[in-house]
């Protein structure tokens, strides 16, 4: 039998500040952090600990799929290494260990009727800024939670995700932040950027954060030093949308296409080229895959044809209002004989989105596998972006084309 004082596990100092230091009076624990901080490692290691003192543990995450992804990436390691033998259903979300009386119920934002449960020691919210967007679940199953158990904890850890929701009201992580800043002395804030893992290099940082600030300057704040700042988040896709509509494999598909919002030069402060991949099968749609990236008009031509003979698309669809009929030109020059299908931008990018979104909240739009800086974009796309979103504008051009049939012109 394993002792807990066997068990060894490391933590960076930041980690073990706000899980092992924090007041024993406070009972909302609030972290914002950014991204790549280490918080997800971090309080996986101390929930091990804390089942082997004992104690019952609620961990709550955004989407189901990715508990078990977790568990194994995160959890089972460690709890190999330390020869600790253990149970997990994937069905019920549970994790105990063996000769130990502390478990952990897993439970995820996108399936809020499965929050049940009581007399929890200790709540974990993984990614606040997500899962807090939805008050009806704080306050309907998770406070309730706590106040069974009056030793409890919550520990609400993640990026923040703005002020205010899109419904116009203040954001529950943003609230218990403003109550932690305000030294209610029911609340204790600790608050890290990404420089804060002594894991990862500046220069990594640095990387992510100029990536991050062609998208959305404001990001960046939010993002990278975990601030509460306006303008960051997106008003249409989350990820929460995004990732439960995620597959590994689509059916086989009636129609593919290849959709380019093309840059007119290829500098190294030009705009990028949008070039995604999109299929319908019945009346879904498939994200397939996102090639975007800075070009020159013979390089952008010759990546569309590629993955459009990789993907068998029937058609080149692509934005004329940048270039007019040179974007046929220069794509029969480089070799395309399919079908081209240009189409006008009459109307604002916002505008054209919507509908779009709209497919996606009824879920018939899927994405195969993980387009991270596609992704990225959606989650930050506004009606007043000041860059370019090139890659979310090919997305809902290759959408639309498959939402609503067109003409196609040669």
């Amino acid at each position: 039998m394993r002792l807990k004082n066997e068990i060894h596990l490391q933590y960076t100092e930041t980690q073990h500040k706000f899980l092992y230091e924090n007041r024993p009076d406070a009972k909302f624990i609030v972290i914002p952090a950014g991204r790549r901080f280490g918080k997800t490692k971090g309080a996986s290691n101390a929930t091990i600990e804390w089942m082997a003192e004992g104690k019952k543990i609620l961990w709550g995450d955004t989407i189901s799929t990715n508990i078990d992804r977790y568990v194994d990436r995160y959890w089972k390691p460690e709890l190999i290494k330390s020869g600790i033998e253990y149970t997990y259903s994937t069905q019920k979300k549970v994790m105990t260990l063996q000769n130990f009386e502390g478990y952990i119920d897993f439970r995820s934002a996108d399936r809020p009727e499965n929050w049940e449960g009581f007399g929890y020691d200790i709540i974990i919210l993984n990614e606040a800024g997500i899962i807090l967007k939805n008050d009806y679940l704080f306050t309907n199953a998770v406070l309730p939670m706590l106040i069974d158990n009056r030793g409890s904890k919550l520990y609400a850890i993640g990026t923040p995700k703005g002020r205010v929701k899109k419904d116009n009201k203040e954001h529950r992580f943003y609230s218990m932040y403003k109550r932690a800043m305000a030294n209610d002395p029911l609340y204790q804030l600790y608050q890290y950027s990404s420089y804060d893992n002594p894991f990862l290099s500046k220069d990594d940082i640095q990387a992510l954060e100029q990536e991050i600030k062609l998208m959305n300057p404001a990001m960046v704040e939010q993002e990278i030093y975990a601030k509460f700042v306006d303008g960051a988040a997106g008003e249409l896709w989350d990820e929460v949308m995004i990732n439960r509509q995620r597959i590994k494999t689509h059916p086989e598909l009636d129609r593919v296409i290849v959709a380019i919002d093309p840059a007119i030069s290829a500098t190294a402060k030009s705009d990028e080229t949008g070039i995604t991949v999109s299929g319908r099968s019945g009346d879904s749609k498939y994200v397939l895959e996102d090639c975007s990236g800075i070009y020159t008009p013979e390089q952008w031509a010759s990546e569309a044809i590629r993955v459009a003979k990789k993907w068998g698309a029937d058609c080149i669809v692509a934005e004329k209002n940048q270039g007019g009929d040179m974007v046929k030109s220069v794509l029969k020059s480089v070799g395309w004989q399919g079908r081209i299908n240009l189409v006008t931008a009459t109307k604002g990018k916002y505008v054209r989105a919507e509908p779009i979104y709209a497919e996606y909240e009824k879920g018939k739009v899927f994405h195969v596998g993980h387009h991270v800086k596609l992704e990225a974009q959606m989650c930050s796309f506004t009606s007043d972006l000041k860059t370019s979103p090139d890659r979310v504008d090919s997305l809902v051009w290759g959408l639309t084309e498959l939402t609503t049939p067109k003409v196609l012109f040669f």
